[in-house]
């Protein structure tokens, strides 16, 4: 079987470290499926580049395959799953004072020993969330374990900041729209829960069938209403599936749809061409508050939720996926959050991306 651009990519990069070497491995998601995990590594080598600290991302789920490096930053994300904290712990063992957790969600209910060791002893330790924080507090009897917004919101913050000023007008218009298979795969054309999500999310995996029929009908009514007002409307996928799945839920109207690339600078130049934003991934979220777009907010995971709460979006203006689990499809409206919000966003997820390098005391 052929690799696919993304597979080769993957390759060249492990390839390239061992080769070459590194000084500290960006550690997490980054096997090129998901661009928002890409954009997590970015926010963090860009900071070790400006540096000049030798740095290269290296994915969690075959750390072993990974070239060690004499330092590591656990990029953000979704990866604090006891697995792959584990398989951080044994590469690092007796050296945790040489690794950074930052941004992590910590999301287990418990964890073994050796993971607990290492949430203890490594040189700096945060998650996306206050309540993980005062978790890990518990659990460890660590108390500096700090919380910040999610670091993807430093990327570009002057290209940024340039976009959240201008006056967007939808005349000429144009709609993009990012679509997911919520919880689960297409497969034959079908949408498939996911089993793990059984007990993460048994509610929603109950209510699968209601959850997407409810999301089908909200996402081509967006898209509908906008072509009528004379809008363009593009699919923005963040991953392969979404590209296949924004193909089959947006069949028979007039879209054009867009291919899967993980360059996050591309994506936000390309995003910053939009009037409007229909985002269900946390990234597109993200992305889209970033350039002060305004924004049809859907919080199909609870960090998307949270990230509603703490910008101050009113909990009636936004739909979760327990909502379209419920059946619930109101006439969803953009929102904008204040743009000296976003920028104070922008600044305390750098400034935490800063904290976690300076603590391993790498030597330039």
């Amino acid at each position: 079987m052929m690799m696919s651009y993304i597979q080769v990519q993957h390759r060249l990069r492990n390839i390239k470290q061992k080769i070459s070497g590194v000084e500290v491995g960006v550690v997490g998601g980054y096997h090129g499926g998901n661009l928002g995990d890409i954009a997590l590594g970015t926010s963090v080598t860009s900071v070790l580049e400006e540096e000049h600290i030798k740095t290269g991302m290296q994915t969690i789920y075959n750390l072993d395959k990974w070239p060690k490096a004499p330092y590591a930053i656990v990029g953000g994300g979704a990866v604090g799953y006891a697995d792959s904290l584990t398989r951080v712990a044994e590469r690092y063992k007796g050296d945790f004072h040489k690794v950074s957790l930052l941004g992590v969600d910590f999301n287990e209910k418990s964890y073994p020993e050796v993971c607990l060791e290492l949430i203890r002893k490594a040189a700096y330790v945060s998650g996306r969330s206050e309540a993980q924080a005062e978790k890990l507090k518990t659990m460890t009897g660590r108390q500096d374990i700090h919380f910040h917004p999610d670091i993807a919101f430093s990327l570009y913050p002057d290209f940024c900041e340039k976009e959240r000023a201008k006056v967007r007008s939808d005349k000429p218009g144009k709609l993009l729209v990012n679509i997911i298979p919520l919880y689960g795969k297409l497969i034959d054309g079908q949408i498939v829960a996911s089993d793990q999500y059984k007990e993460e999310r048994p509610a929603l995996y109950a209510a699968y069938e209601q959850m997407h029929s409810t999301y089908k009908a909200l996402v081509r009514n967006v898209v509908t209403k906008a072509i009528a007002e004379g809008l363009t409307v593009e699919t923005i996928p963040f991953t392969p599936d979404d590209e296949a799945f924004g193909k089959s839920l947006l069949e028979g109207l007039e879209v054009k749809h867009a291919k899967y690339h993980a360059d996050p600078l591309r994506m936000i130049k390309h995003m910053a061409t939009a009037t409007r934003v229909f985002a269900t991934r946390y990234h597109t979220t993200i992305f889209a508050l970033k350039l002060g777009i305004p924004l049809y907010p859907v919080a199909y995971a609870v960090k998307n939720e949270l990230l509603f709460k703490e910008l101050g979006v009113k909990r009636a203006d936004f739909i979760s996926s327990d909502d379209l689990a419920a059946g619930c499809n109101p006439n969803l409206e953009t929102i904008r959050v204040d743009v000296d919000v976003i920028k104070n966003y922008e600044m305390k997820s750098r400034a935490a991306i800063v904290a976690s390098v300076k603590a391993l005391k790498v030597k330039v």
